[in-house]
């Protein structure tokens, strides 16, 4: 018996410094293990949840085209059987979202505490080698909240008539840089307006399905239901107001590091140079208005403006380029 007590009493006083006595790098992969794990969860719940949502959304269009029938008893009967369909659908759909939200929370928690395992290991003057690994491994999952983005500056796009050939491939070589710059801003927006349009439209969805659950709540049919239930509850269940229903929005990978789309937040900024005033205002009306349907436009707005800019600089490195091979000829 005293042997164990001491033996307790070693461990509640010295157990937490011999576990921190764990080699740095083995932590470090610990914990980069199992940040790798929960971002790997938070897809595999994301396609499930996406799944869902589609099935979600045919079984909505097909309760409308049923509603737009002439009554029937045939059509009575699969409105039932849609509406009953839709309701076990929606509640599976909140489940796939609450469980995706619980993943997302995960995730972020495995990150920080991999920020850490990283922070304390560069303390230690790992190698050179090691250090970039860690560096690579932080620049991937860091906050990018305080990250400050940088304004594009268009280069001078006026060919000298004195200058020699050298002195316009630095030229063009500037404006080729530029044109990466812009296009990667291209393909940003168009990604981000898709994405603002798929919320907008789970938005729609939701509403249609309250609609037609108001709609059905009004109908006096009574009728039993496959499930042994009434009409009345298949109905509100298949609008989603009874169960619950799925979210406005997706619910996306919320982690620090995550992708998050935000070219259309840093735009204002960084294409001040690039797009005209309107533009930018029309930018921040959309974002100040948190409407997804009016961000898509505004980013599409956007989009068009960055590659009409992108455009006129490729005509204009075209026609330095052709001054530089005419003077080395």
């Amino acid at each position: 018996m005293y042997r164990v007590m001491v033996l307790l009493f070693v461990w509640v006083a010295f157990g937490p410094t011999l576990a921190d006595a764990q080699p740095a790098p083995q932590i470090t992969t610990r914990a980069y293990n199992t940040s790798v794990a929960a971002e790997r969860r938070v897809v595999q719940l994301a396609v499930t949840r996406g799944s869902l949502a589609q099935r979600y959304d045919l079984e909505l269009r097909k309760i409308d085209q049923l509603k737009k029938q002439r009554a029937s008893w045939r059509r009575d009967r699969e409105l039932r059987d849609q509406l009953s369909s839709s309701l076990e659908t929606a509640n599976q759909l909140k489940a796939a979202t609450a469980e995706l939200a619980r993943a997302n929370d995960q995730l972020v928690a495995a990150r920080r505490a991999l920020i850490v395992a990283i922070d304390r290991e560069l303390a230690l003057a790992p190698t050179p080698q090691r250090r970039a690994q860690l560096d690579r491994a932080r620049a991937a999952v860091a906050p990018a909240r305080n990250r400050t983005p940088n304004r594009i500056v268009l280069p001078d796009t006026k060919i000298d008539p004195l200058a020699d050939p050298e002195e316009l491939d630095q030229q063009a070589s500037a404006l080729r840089d530029t044109e990466a710059e812009l296009a990667r801003q291209v393909t940003g927006l168009e990604v981000q307006a898709k994405e603002l349009e798929r919320i907008a439209a789970v938005r729609r969805q939701h509403d249609r399905a309250s609609e037609i659950a108001r709609r059905e709540d009004d109908t006096p049919r009574r009728g039993s239901t496959p499930n042994g239930g009434s009409a009345k509850t298949a109905g509100a269940g298949g609008g989603v107001e009874d169960s619950g229903g799925p979210p406005s929005a997706d619910p996306t990978v919320r982690g620090e590091g995550a992708a998050t789309g935000s070219f259309e937040s840093d735009a204002t900024v960084v294409l001040a140079e690039v797009v005209d005033p309107s533009t930018i205002d029309t930018l921040n009306r959309a974002q100040r208005s948190g409407d997804p349907g009016q961000r898509a436009l505004a980013a599409k707005k956007a989009r068009d403006a960055v590659a009409v800019r992108l455009e006129q600089l490729r005509l204009k490195r075209a026609q330095i380029e052709a001054r530089a091979r005419q003077l080395r000829k």
